[in-house]
């Protein structure tokens, strides 16, 4: 078993490895508007306490494995995950706490919000809302996630939304930087819950909705926790990836829900401090496969 985890972790890195080669498989670094238009986080969400001490949120979850450490031990950067197996109703954090922008994934955040907002005003969005919504997941396109920021009244509606979620680590960005949102892999994991299972907060309209749209993403765009999942699997992801101008490094994300094969799970992960965005992916994708794997045991 151990050969097979090393060589999956093997074949994710190098797949990863060709994003930053031109190859047919490449990753674009601007997608939509994602490197040009996000401006630099505001300075009044980087208080938010970041440790850099490694520390197993759940010593029997599937991140405390032996090969989860090994592999997360040999990576650079700041990285945090969280995972909630939806079969068995367990949990397992790495460095639980640790908070980190959210760069584009706070997109599916931005429309829950909106979706809930609008099952309290007894309607539905509006054609250009859900043009706009289809733009902004499917493709990661900043311009449509301001104008969205905008309608459901920017961090306050944010903050009132993930209230109810009680996403307590889970700091809205400032002065219209989206992007620069602080959150934890746990309060993502708790924001995919209430999308994914049957919610207090979102009607079941709501919720396929917002899936059928993270099931949908664009080819360049299926990177992160979709690695080393066996095809025919239903995977709902969305990513993020911000160049920190400040620090000369990327963040990287990518959270979603993972159906099939005998597995059911949520995942986030958070990483901060990559010297490149592809190496960023490749870290993700190296755990995403060893999380598929231990779920599979």
């Amino acid at each position: 078993m151990a050969l097979v985890v090393a060589l999956v972790v093997a074949a994710a890195i190098l797949a990863v490895d060709r994003h930053s080669t031109g190859s047919a498989k490449a990753v674009k670094t601007t997608r939509g508007s994602s490197t040009t238009t996000i401006p630099p986080p505001s300075t009044t969400t980087t208080t938010m306490p970041v440790t850099t001490t490694t520390a197993v949120g759940d010593a029997t979850g599937v991140l405390s494995s032996p090969a989860v450490d090994q592999y997360l031990s040999g990576r650079q950067g700041d990285i945090t995950a969280a995972v909630y197996d939806l079969t068995t109703g367990t949990s397992s954090v790495w460095r639980p706490g640790v908070a980190e922008y959210t760069a584009s994934i706070v997109k599916v955040d931005i429309l829950a919000t909106l979706l809930y907002q609008q099952q309290q005003a007894g309607s539905s969005i509006s054609s250009n809302e859900a043009a706009l919504a289809t733009t902004m997941i499917e493709q990661s396109d900043d311009n449509a996630a301001t104008d969205l920021w905008d309608d459901i009244s920017q961090q306050s509606g944010l903050a009132a939304f993930n209230s109810l979620l009680s996403l307590d680590s889970t700091v809205p960005g400032t002065d219209g930087h989206w992007g620069g949102t602080m959150t934890t892999a746990s309060d993502q994991v708790s924001l995919l819950r209430a999308i994914v299972q049957p919610s207090p907060v979102l009607d079941p309209a709501s919720r396929q909705y917002e899936l059928s749209l993270m099931e949908n993403v664009e080819p360049s765009e299926q990177w992160g926790i979709t690695s080393g999942v066996a095809p025919g699997v239903t995977v709902a992801v969305k990513n993020g990836w911000l160049p920190l101008e400040s620090d000369g490094d990327w963040q990287i994300n990518s959270i979603g829900w993972v159906d099939g094969d005998g597995r059911n799970y949520l995942v986030a992960v958070l990483t901060k401090n990559n010297a490149t965005e592809g190496y960023g992916i490749a870290t993700i994708e190296g755990l995403a496969s060893l999380i598929w794997t231990g779920l599979g045991t």
